[in-house]
């Protein structure tokens, strides 16, 4: 384990920004969540009402998990965010994982580092130490924050543990992983695979009183029954801590006994020629399309999830006059609950079809940081691609071309979850043909927002981390603009405020003519920036 330290200084280095985020975000979530919650549930006659109605339903216990306590603002906010929350911190533990163990390898950084003075075990264990730190921070600031909406100390500090106790696991998985294939991409998608289907199967468990036995079968059922709103034991949190202890003791096996660089299962070569012309296209897609793939399916999935709660939305809001306001004002304000429902959905879904949509520019980037770019604009190709495949310009077309495909998919294919959803519960929700309009009307302002990534990029890769920034404040000013009390002038900037998801009403012409010219101008400037700079 020689270097350990110097490694350890130098990971902590490159996740100066990275590492903050991800460990922030549970804790401040919880702040702003109990904070949206008090004036929905103000009394004991409305959150009893919660626990009666929406806490049954079996849906919201496959998301939420079961509703242990009721009584206070703080307990109902942890139950609220809690599971859910920690799915998404044990994918940032297995992601900070995988930046650090996979990755320095799958580009030659391990292997440079290596040739100097630093042990076998030394990359490994300084990452491993890192992402525990972050597990740890995760869950001492996430009890923190259940204290401070009012949990009582002992409960918050079992709060802290569950989480704890989760990222502990994730950890464990992630180092395998990471020892078994050779992509980072891959192993970030196969460690995500393996935690979202624990997920599903706790929640499996929850929902169904006969198969209760499942949560035992998933690292995030284990932390699950630490219970700290019930019997707040922290032998299950054992088990999570075993998982880490071997994950760890088999990938510092493995890795000693494999060759640097490579992983338990090998790549295919693959064909030694093209079966089809190379085009940009075909590449893009051919590079692209494994991690886009997520995204499409994780909208049909959640919008399915969605359109089986149309038949009970009533229901579950109740008398909640706080709770219907919001959806309704949510949904623009919208007299019918489900269409409000609905409209609230496609929005929030289109802010994550346009994130589908940057994130293809950040392989853009990937590719030219790691040489792949130029290799492919060095290629030979047949006479019919050579006029588009030795053009940077086309290049990031192509890479347009996709995004725009990409982003109109994930709506679709939400549109079609949330039909499919209401029909399987015989809901009252909108027709197809209404849902799949509104989907496809929010394709043009998705499109302008992932226009601000293609134009960063021609400026240089390290811009295109605006593409980011434009799908948050998108995301703020649009669909959540009325929620937050954003200035008019300022919302009047997001192109989800200018065109809004709205089902059944039609798709106003003229604002979405205007975001889909300036989709086009600003994408434009970024191939004017492109062809006046060096690649790298």
């Amino acid at each position: 384990m020689t270097g350990t330290g110097h490694l350890l200084r130098l990971a902590l280095r490159t996740e100066r920004v990275a590492t903050p985020v991800g460990v922030l975000v549970v804790p401040a979530l919880l702040l702003a969540t109990a904070a949206a919650l008090a004036p929905l549930y103000p009394d004991a006659r409305s959150r009893a009402e919660l626990a009666a109605g929406a806490a049954t339903n079996p849906v919201f216990r496959i998301l939420l998990g079961p509703l242990r306590d009721s009584s206070t603002i703080g307990a109902i906010a942890v139950w609220r965010v809690g599971l859910f929350a920690m799915l998404a911190v044990t994918v940032i533990m297995a992601a900070t994982v995988t930046r650090n163990v996979r990755a320095p390898e799958a580009t030659g950084r391990t292997e440079l580092v290596r040739s100097a003075a630093v042990g076998t075990s030394a990359p490994l264990v300084s990452a491993v130490i890192l992402a525990t730190g972050s597990a740890v921070t995760t869950g001492v600031l996430t009890g923190v924050a259940a204290a401070a909406i009012g949990v009582p100390a002992v409960t918050a500090v079992f709060v802290g543990v569950q989480f704890l106790a989760a990222g502990l696991a994730a950890v464990g998985i992630a180092v395998v992983v990471d020892q078994v294939v050779t992509a980072s991409r891959t192993a970030l998608t196969i460690s995500a695979v393996v935690l979202i289907t624990a997920y599903v199967v706790r929640g499996i468990g929850d929902a169904v009183d006969s198969a209760s036995w499942l949560t035992w079968l998933s690292p995030l059922g284990w932390a699950e029954r630490v219970d700290p709103f019930g019997n707040r034991t922290a032998l299950p949190a054992l088990a999570c801590s075993a998982l880490f202890a071997v994950g760890v003791g088999l990938a510092a096996r493995i890795a000693a006994g494999r060759d640097l660089g490579s992983g338990l299962v090998h790549p295919s070569p693959g064909a030694s020629t093209a079966r089809w012309p190379v085009s940009p296209v075909g590449v893009t897609v051919r590079t692209m399309g494994s991690s886009l793939a997520p995204w499409m399916s994780g909208a049909f999935a959640y919008c399915l999830l969605v359109g089986l709660l149309t038949d009970s939305v009533d229901g579950l809001v109740g008398d909640s006059g706080g709770t219907r306001s919001l959806i309704e004002n949510l949904g623009g304000g919208s007299v019918d609950l489900v269409g409000a429902l609905i409209d609230t959905v496609l929005g929030i879904v289109a802010i994550a079809a346009a994130a589908a949509a940057v994130s293809v520019v950040g392989h853009l980037r990937d590719d030219d940081r790691r040489g792949r770019a130029e290799l492919l604009l060095a290629t030979a190709v047949s006479p019919v691609a050579r006029v588009l495949a030795v053009s940077p310009v086309a290049r990031v077309l192509a890479a347009a071309a996709v995004a725009t495909v990409v982003a109109a998919l994930v709506l679709v294919l939400a549109g079609a979850g949330l039909v499919v959803g209401s029909a399987l519960v015989g809901g009252p929700g909108p027709s197809a043909p209404q849902v799949a309009g509104a989907a496809l009307g929010q394709v043009p302002p998705t499109l302008a927002v992932a226009a601000v990534a293609f134009a960063a990029y021609g400026f240089g890769a390290r811009w295109v981390v605006l593409g980011w920034i434009a799908v948050v404040a998108d995301l703020l000013l649009g669909p959540l603009g009325s929620l937050i009390g954003a200035p008019g002038w300022l919302r009047d900037l997001a192109p989800h405020a200018q065109v809004p998801a709205r089902v059944g009403a039609g798709v106003p012409v003229v604002p979405t003519v205007v975001v889909s010219i300036a989709a086009v101008v600003i994408v434009g400037i970024g191939l004017w920036a492109l062809r006046r700079r060096d690649l790298t």
